[in-house]
This record gives C-alpha cells, sequence and structure tokens, in this order.
C-alpha cells in the first residue's frame, strides 16, 4: 500500500520525472501535472494527501493553485502545501505563506530532504 497520494505541479519536466522516480522509491504514489490547470484537475479529481506546487509556470501560476485548493478546503479538508520554487525573494515566500503554504523551499532541493519534509507534514496531520 502506498505511504500517501503526492501531487507535483510544476512545467518542468525534468522536476516532474525526479519527483516521480524519487517519491515511489520511497512508497508514495505522485500524481504530475505541467501546469495548473491540469494540476487542479487532477487535484479535485484525485485527492491528494498533499501537494508540491512550482509558483512560476504558465497559464495558472502556483499562486492561483494555492489560493483555489485553499478554498476547497470546507470540502475536502485541509491538504498540506509545499511550494517548491528558485524565487527566494522574501516577498514571495510571505506571500505564499499568507495563503496557507506549509513549507516553502528553494531550488536545488535534494530528493531525500523532499521526502523527509513531506513524510514530517503528513505525519504532523495524521496521515
Amino acid at each position: 500500500m502506498a505511504e500517501g497520494r503526492i501531487l507535483v505541479i510544476d512545467d518542468d519536466q525534468t522536476i516532474l520525472k525526479m519527483f516521480e522516480i524519487a517519491l515511489g522509491r520511497a512508497g508514495f504514489e505522485v500524481l504530475s501535472a505541467p501546469d495548473g490547470d491540469i494540476g487542479l484537475r487532477l487535484f479535485r479529481d484525485q485527492k491528494p494527501d498533499l501537494a508540491i506546487i512550482d509558483i512560476a509556470m504558465p497559464g495558472i501560476d502556483g499562486y492561483q493553485v494555492i489560493e483555489r485548493i485553499r478554498r476547497l478546503e470546507d470540502e475536502i479538508g485541509h491538504v498540506p502545501l509545499i511550494v517548491l520554487t528558485a524565487h527566494e525573494q522574501s516577498v514571495m515566500r510571505r506571500y505564499a505563506e499568507e495563503l496557507g503554504v506549509d513549507l516553502y523551499l528553494t531550488k536545488p532541493v535534494t530528493p531525500s530532504e523532499i521526502v523527509q519534509h513531506i513524510k514530517d507534514l503528513m505525519a504532523g496531520q495524521g496521515a
């Protein structure tokens, strides 16, 4: 049985593939989305246990994805959200935190670090 279902939303195919491999090896079921629209659709349809979201994406950006996910909380409950981005500006971090992000990480991050962060967040949620 999988450790949990993780949704990764990032327009970088290399990042998506890395997560599929690393999280799959750690026992997670991985859902991948190359943009915000597909990510939101997968979120609604598959109800992941946690989502990892890039900020800078074409179309619906990561902030919009986060806002829409947080509006669904009355129906689905709280889902931990991790922002993984190349943007280190404090204003971007603060805005993501105001939107309800559980963890804000800047690239590069090793797969083992991500796996540990996911396990820590999911343990805090009782998952």
